[in-house]
């Protein structure tokens, strides 16, 4: 079973480790297998010979550096010392140097008799043969490394001798690939088709504050903790400190951030009756940044006084311009704007952001 694991990069990414065949070489073999096979009987001619090889199989000789090791039982030369194929030995650097190529050539030669008649008999001859590599290839584990052939073709020729003695030389032409299993970590991405499912805020309903003037997963300035909510125990009131001061209340994102697509921002707002003038404005922004913090988009809306009740909340909601697929980070932002003589507030409450599903 595949296994998970979680890295932070520039943004949190999902990564499951797999394992992969990786080519580290590829070795071109020839084998000539010459005999003579003796016919059951007197022929006028041999028609012709069929072949090809079964059983094929590599198996790996590796090696390792002269200087790691001495033990009697290895075969010493001037770089290497020889490891048998089997064999466990921990900490040291194994090279791949040899394939031992073992298989099978069967054969069916058709010949015609001296009543003229069509008949075949078949043989099969067992060869063997070492091939080395032009370099040695380095390998991590040699329990992973498997040998595999490609193009294997065989070309029969054949002298007929005596009327029933067949001379052949066959030559088996094929490619080994050397293959190992390697661990590699990919990093799992969305169907383009999808989107981030749910609410990109956190606390988007207001309800965790370290003071009665500082949310925990907001910014805030000119703001203050209501129990005047929409829903649940608190919302944020804006304004409250100095009616007649800018007030903010902003979030940075970087989870769950998909380029190529809309944000829809939805949030219930009320005004605060405090005074005789309601001479403010709000402004909603949904703030699109780059990897660099560079500004690529926006989404804004603005609200007067007068648009917004004093006796309940109302829901407002606006969707983005798409963003370009450079998006690394998104601000949902509320500018408290007051004019001259302002004695109000407005409250907000129950924010969400939501990525649309793109549509094609």
């Amino acid at each position: 079973m595949p296994e998970q694991f979680y890295y932070t990069e520039v943004q949190p990414v999902k990564c499951i480790e797999i394992r992969v065949p990786l080519v580290i070489a590829s070795v071109d073999v020839e084998v000539v297998v010459d005999n003579i096979a003796t016919l059951p009987e007197l022929v006028h001619n041999c028609d012709r010979i069929k072949a090809h090889v079964r059983d094929l199989t590599g198996t790996p000789v590796f090696v390792e550096e002269a200087h790691h090791h001495h033990d009697d039982h290895f075969h010493h030369d001037e770089e290497f010392v020889m490891v048998h194929h089997d064999s466990m030995h921990p900490f040291r650097d194994l090279f791949l140097k040899k394939i031992v190529v073992n298989g099978t050539l069967h054969k069916k030669i058709f010949y015609v008799n001296k009543n003229n008649e069509v008949k075949f008999v078949t043989e099969d001859l067992p060869f063997s043969k070492l091939v080395e590599l032009a370099e040695p290839v380095k390998v991590h584990h040699k329990h992973d490394v498997t040998i595999t052939f490609r193009h294997v073709d065989v070309d029969v020729n054949f002298e007929i001798h005596r009327g029933c003695r067949v001379h052949q030389t066959s030559v088996i032409q094929a490619t080994a690939r050397v293959t190992e299993d390697r661990k590699i970590y990919v990093q799992t991405c969305p169907s383009p088709e999808e989107a981030p499912v749910g609410n990109l805020l956190r606390d988007g309903g207001l309800e965790a504050w370290a003071s009665p003037y500082s949310p925990v997963f907001w910014g805030a300035s000119n703001v203050s903790q209501t129990t005047t909510a929409h829903s649940g125990s608190f919302a944020a009131e804006i304004g409250l400190l100095n009616t007649a001061l800018p007030g903010a209340l902003f979030q940075m994102i970087s989870k769950k951030i998909v380029g190529e697509r809309q944000y829809r921002l939805t949030f219930w707002v009320r005004e605060d009756v405090l005074g005789a003038t309601s001479a403010f404005s709000l402004t909603a922004e949904v703030v699109f940044y780059d990897q660099f913090g560079t500004q690529i988009g926006i989404g804004t809306q603005t609200l007067p006084s007068t648009g917004i009740p004093d006796n309940a909340y109302t829901q407002v909601q606006f969707t983005t311009p798409a963003v370009d697929s450079s998006v690394d980070s998104i601000m949902v932002r509320f500018t408290f704007t007051p004019s001259t003589g302002n004695t109000n507030t407005v409250k907000i409450d129950d924010v969400m952001l939501e990525c649309m599903r793109k549509h094609y």
